[in-house]
C-alpha cells in the first residue's frame, strides 16, 4: 500500500489516541524512506520517546486486542482487535562492547535514536498526528542521499559495530539501485578484510541470508556480496547460481544454492545454519536425490519437488514420483530376501529417474521379465 493508504487503514486510530494522550508518535526508518520513493510501504515501525506501554494499554482498551513487551530493546508488539499488528519501539542509544555482538541499549531521544541507525536513508522520521504524516525529520541528509541514489553510513565504526549492515547494504543497493558512497565502501571493505563479519553468530547470518533470498530479485545483492568477498561468510564453498532467482520462494532458492556447491559442501552448509528441522531435512534430502539421480522411496515434500524440478527441468515427471517398485514387489516375483534387494530397488529407482519407466505397470513388467532371466 502507499503511505497514505497505510495511515488511513492502519495508523489513524492509534495516532489520534496518542495525540489525545499527549504522546509524540513517530514513523521511522524504512516506511519513511519508501514513502519518499513512492514505493509500496510494507511494515511501519513506530517510535515513542517514553515507555510505550501506557499507549499500548489504552489502545487495547479502546480497540480490543493485546500487546507484548520485549524489554531488552524496549519494543512492543501491538495487535489490535481488527487484526492490525503494529510494532512500537522506545527511542534508544546503543553501545557495542565488541564488534559483531548485540548492543547494550538505553532509552534516549528521537535524535539519538536516528543517529544510531545504519544508513542516512533509514535515519529519517515523520510524526504521526490525527491528520496524517507530519513534516519530515531528516538530520543527516537522508532525503538528499535517496534522491542522489547514494548509500551512506552514519559513523566510521558502523560496519565494525554491526557487520549485518554489510548484508543490508547489499540488499538496499540492489533493491533501490543505490551506489555506496566512497568512504562507506572503504569502511565496508576494511571490516571484511579484518574478518569482522565472521564473528557473527550463525543465527544472525541465517537471518541475513534469508532476508536476501526473500528479495524480489536477490541477484544484485549476491553479486555485490561476491564482489565484497562476503559469500564465504555463509560457507567457505558457498556459490550463488543466478538462475535460482527465478524460483518463487526463499526455501527453494536456499536449496538451489546448496545444490550449486561441491559434493558434500551443500549438506555441510545447511547443517551449519540454525534451520528448523522440517526445513533442513527436506533440503538435505533434495541434495541427496540430485546427487544419486534416483526416484525417492517416499512422497516428496513440496520444497524438495520444487528444488529438483527447477534443477532438472527436463527430467520426466516420473522422476519425482514415489518409487514404482518396492520390497513387496521383489518378494512377490520370487527374489529371496537379502542384499540383492537394495541393488534391484536402486536400479529400478534410477531407471524411473531417467524416464525408462514412466508408470508402475511399466516398471513391474520390466522387473518380472528381468527376474526370470
Amino acid at each position: 500500500m502507499k503511505s497514505e493508504d497505510v495511515f488511513k487503514r492502519r495508523l489513524k486510530p492509534l495516532a489520534s489516541l496518542a495525540e489525545q494522550m499527549g504522546v509524540a508518535l513517530f514513523a521511522v526508518g524504512g516506511s519513511v524512506r519508501d514513502g519518499l520513493l513512492g514505493s509500496r510501504v510494507r511494515d511501519v515501525d513506530l517510535l515513542v520517546e517514553q515507555d510505550g506501554r501506557g499507549l499500548a494499554a489504552a489502545a487495547v482498551k479502546k480497540f480490543g486486542g493485546s500487546f507484548e513487551a520485549f524489554d531488552r530493546f524496549g519494543t512492543l508488539r501491538l495487535t489490535l482487535g481488527n487484526g492490525s499488528r503494529i510494532d512500537i519501539a522506545r527511542a534508544r542509544t546503543e553501545t557495542y562492547a565488541k564488534p559483531a555482538q548485540l548492543p547494550r541499549v538505553r532509552s534516549s531521544t528521537l535524535e539519538h535514536d536516528l543517529r544510531r541507525r545504519d544508513f542516512t536513508i533509514n535515519a529519517m522520521a515523520r510524526p504521526l498526528t490525527s491528520e496524517g504524516w507530519g513534516a519530515l525529520i531528516d538530520p543527516f541528509g537522508g532525503a538528499a542521499d535517496l534522491k542522489a541514489r547514494r548509500l551512506r553510513f552514519l559513523h566510521d565504526q558502523s560496519f565494525a559495530d554491526d557487520p549485518t549492515r554489510i548484508f543490508r547494504a547489499a540488499r538496499y543497493a540492489g533493491r533501490m539501485n543505490l551506489k555506496l558512497e566512497k568512504e562507506t565502501l572503504s569502511r565496508l571493505r576494511a571490516a571484511v578484510s579484518c574478518g569482522i563479519p565472521l564473528l557473527l553468530s550463525r543465527e544472525r547470518i541465517r537471518q541475513e541470508l534469508m532476508r536476501i533470498l526473500e528479495e524480489k530479485d536477490p541477484n544484485d545483492a549476491m553479486k555485490r556480496l561476491k564482489m565484497w568477498n562476503m559469500l564465504p561468510v555463509f560457507h567457505e564453498n558457498f556459490r550463488w547460481p543466478p538462475s535460482a532467482a527465478a524460483a518463487a520462494d526463499s526455501g527453494t532458492r536456499l536449496g538451489l544454492a546448496a545444490l550449486a556447491m561441491p559434493d558434500g559442501a551443500g549438506e555441510d552448509f545447511l547443517l551449519s545454519l540454525p534451520l528448523a528441522r522440517d526445513v533442513r531435512g527436506p533440503l538435505v534430502s533434495a541434495i541427496k536425490l540430485a546427487r544419486e539421480k534416483r526416484s525417492p522411496c517416499a512422497d516428496m515434500p513440496a520444497v524438495v519437488r520444487q528444488v529438483l524440478k527447477f534443477r532438472f527441468p527436463n527430467a520426466p515427471a516420473s522422476a519425482f514420483e514415489k518409487r514404482f517398485i518396492n520390497g513387496d514387489d521383489l518378494t512377490r516375483f520370487g527374489l529371496p530376501a537379502g542384499k540383492e534387494y537394495a541393488l534391484w530397488l536402486n536400479r529400478a529407482a534410477r531407471r524411473q529417474w531417467r524416464g525408462v519407466h514412466r508408470t508402475r505397470s511399466e516398471a513391474l513388467a520390466w522387473l518380472k521379465k528381468s527376474l526370470k532371466k
